[in-house]
């Protein structure tokens, strides 16, 4: 089973994506803000500072609008790693940085 790890970040805060990568499709998403925290979801923070909560809600709907993108499993399987790509949009709030860091087999994932 081929898998891949992305970081995904906008000039504030940084999430990480390990994906299986099969037949040009992206599945069994793990996202993690850090710390060997691992979920199937994008992790929901909540901050006292407003400022900070209003910049991380925008990033994870800036997240939101490029995972729904119909080519987006091509964008991240495509990407080199070390290589940054930028995803910005008018609906965007600020651009996301999307940068493959590895590739990598396993034969069976333990849950």
């Amino acid at each position: 089973m081929d898998r891949s790890v992305w970081t995904i970040n906008n000039k504030h805060f940084t999430l990480i994506l390990d994906a299986k990568t099969e037949n040009g499709k992206i599945s069994d998403r793990k996202f993690s803000p850090g710390e060997d925290i691992w979920t199937n979801e994008i992790p929901q923070f909540k901050f006292e500072d407003e400022n900070t909560q209003k910049e991380y809600d925008n990033f994870i709907s800036d997240l939101l609008i490029l995972l729904s993108e119909p080519n987006v499993d091509q964008v991240f399987i495509d990407a080199k790693i070390g290589e940054e790509s930028e995803y910005d949009t008018s609906a965007t709030y600020e651009p996301v940085i999307i940068r493959k860091i590895e590739d990598y087999e396993v034969e069976k994932i333990i849950s």
